[in-house]
């Protein structure tokens, strides 16, 4: 929005409300009727420009808010088709690997738990940014796979000197390793 037009608003809102007061203490003090008469027209015709020009600064301080939550929107909607576009085509790769080393309840598992830290990771600020190779890296790793091949979103090897650091995902992992494996339908009565 125009900054001058705003101020000019404001300076034009504040002279003719001014004016109109004083022209309108005037009418309350004239003595003669006519001279009254003329004060209070003059008073009607100021303070109906003075609503006015309020009615229109609250309008465009109105439409400046609204396109920049437009604007906000815009850019938040973009960001979770980009996140989501990126979420799938990391799961893809991951989950194809998933498969290639694990079968059946053991395959699911390790889907379900690539699921949740693909959404905890998606919450972070800088999801877009890092490398899909670098996070491909780090949930291999969290789910006990062996590095992705070059070419399958691998890069380096988690293992490798100065690759990330094990996030706290790989502590839920080993959690989720060491639990026994019920058969379907059966509930652990013991937590």
């Amino acid at each position: 929005m125009n900054v001058d037009l705003q101020d000019g608003l404001s300076l034009l809102f504040q002279r003719g409300l001014e004016l109109a007061l004083r022209i309108q203490q005037d009418a309350m003090e004239a003595e003669q009727p006519e001279t009254r008469a003329k004060l209070a027209t003059a008073f009607h015709r100021i303070s109906r420009s003075v609503r006015q020009t309020a009615a229109l600064k609250l309008r465009l301080e109105r439409e400046a808010k609204r396109a920049v939550r437009e604007d906000q929107a815009a850019v938040r909607a973009d960001r979770e088709r980009q996140v989501d576009l990126r979420k799938t085509r990391i799961k893809a790769r991951v989950e194809k690997l998933i498969w290639t080393e694990y079968e059946g309840e053991d395959a699911d598992r390790r889907e379900s738990i690539l699921e949740d830290l693909l959404d905890a990771d998606a919450l972070e600020d800088d999801f877009l940014d890092l490398s899909p190779e670098a996070e491909i890296a780090r949930l291999c790793m969290d789910l006990g796979l062996p590095s992705p091949p070059a070419g399958e979103g691998g890069g380096r090897s988690p293992t490798d000197e100065g690759s990330m650091i094990p996030s706290t995902a790989a502590r839920d992992r080993d959690a989720f390793d060491a639990a026994p494996l019920l058969p379907q339908g059966e509930k652990d009565d013991s937590g």
